[in-house]
């Protein structure tokens, strides 16, 4: 009888953490594999099983089910749709509903006074007409920015303002968006949020879907409620690189490790962190997506979605060749 991709997975990471331990540790034979199964027994005991697929509703299905004559069905706004309104508004969820879209994706942060919002962040700066981080403004003081005073077409929104998290919530359970929320900051404070969020409003067990680059949040989110659909988030270089390729780190230590780095973070993503986070999804940078890497998480029981798409030619490609679902900026090529 043949062993599953998940079953080999397992067995080789209890095997390297054997050859880890027998090299560093200690190299008798019995004591390293007492060690190992020791190890291996608090992983197992300290991962979150993930939710049943049986228990994923219509709607998130739905996205997975491919209609060659309307891919709507199948795409993800970024941003809530950066591209047709300024991004990470009500504003642009409208947009979206316009649309027709089915799901959206947004950015999640913090206020001084822990009021979550939607923002890409860290700073106001690059959507808004204020300056600084996030965290250093009152929900208060942020109502008096502009969310539209970056956006190319801001002439037709004139004065957006930055929402909470729970209205973003609220108007997607009210026209049935499937809804990724992207955090970013703050395990314990992010976890605290989003669980009292779906007690509040529980069709978010249906429509919410909880992502993160950050493995941390993702186990605070599913330990706080493991019945949350989770997917991390990854792309090459994360640690080393911003997303427009300039250097992430000043200082001369950190230039050095980080390229280390990120080969432990994307080998840990392939080998481990799904079996710990118990995730649902695999949200994937588009130039890492491949039939191959389609095949691997399928038969780990992990759902692949492609970011962030927005060539036509991709796009086309994803949809129609892979069948993965996007998550793009708009209906149109930027």
């Amino acid at each position: 009888m043949s062993l599953s991709q998940k079953t080999i997975i397992l067995l080789g990471n209890v095997v390297l953490l054997w050859m880890l331990i027998s090299t560093l540790v200690v190299s008798t034979f019995w004591i390293s594999a007492s060690l190992t199964i020791v190890l291996a027994g608090v992983v197992k005991y300290f991962r979150i099983k993930p939710v049943p697929k049986s228990r994923t509703s219509e709607r998130v299905r739905n996205l997975f089910e491919f209609d060659a004559e309307n891919h709507k069905n199948n795409t993800i706004f970024h941003k809530a749709g950066g591209l047709h309104a300024p991004e990470n508004t009500l504003e642009a969820i409208a947009q979206a509903v316009k649309l027709g879209i089915p799901s959206i994706e947004v950015d999640l942060d913090f206020t001084k006074d822990d009021i979550g919002v939607l923002i890409h962040g860290p700073k106001v700066n690059d959507t808004t007409d204020g300056s600084g981080f996030v965290s250093d403004f009152t929900f208060e003081e942020l109502q008096k920015l502009n969310a539209a005073a970056k956006f190319a077409n801001r002439n037709g929104f004139t004065a957006v303002r930055i929402p909470t998290l729970e209205a973003c919530l609220e108007m997607c359970i009210q026209h049935k968006l499937v809804v990724f929320i992207d955090c970013k900051s703050n395990p314990e404070q992010t976890a605290k949020l989003i669980s009292r969020l779906y007690k509040k409003y529980p069709d978010l067990y249906e429509l919410g879907i909880v992502c993160s680059f950050y493995p941390s949040i993702i186990y605070a989110v599913r330990k706080a409620d493991p019945a949350i659909l989770t997917g991390l988030t990854h792309r090459n270089y994360i640690l080393s690189l911003l997303g427009n390729g300039s250097e992430r780190n000043n200082e001369l230590w950190k230039k050095f490790v980080s390229p280390w780095l990120d080969i432990a973070l994307a080998w840990s993503h392939w080998a481990i962190l799904w079996y710990i986070c118990g995730n649902s999804f695999f949200l994937c940078c588009k130039d890492n997506v491949c039939l191959d890497n389609k095949k691997f998480w399928d038969s780990l029981g992990v759902t692949l979605v492609a970011w962030t798409v927005n060539d036509v030619a991709e796009k086309q490609f994803f949809l129609k060749s892979l069948k993965v679902p996007i998550i793009t900026d708009g209906l149109h090529e930027l």
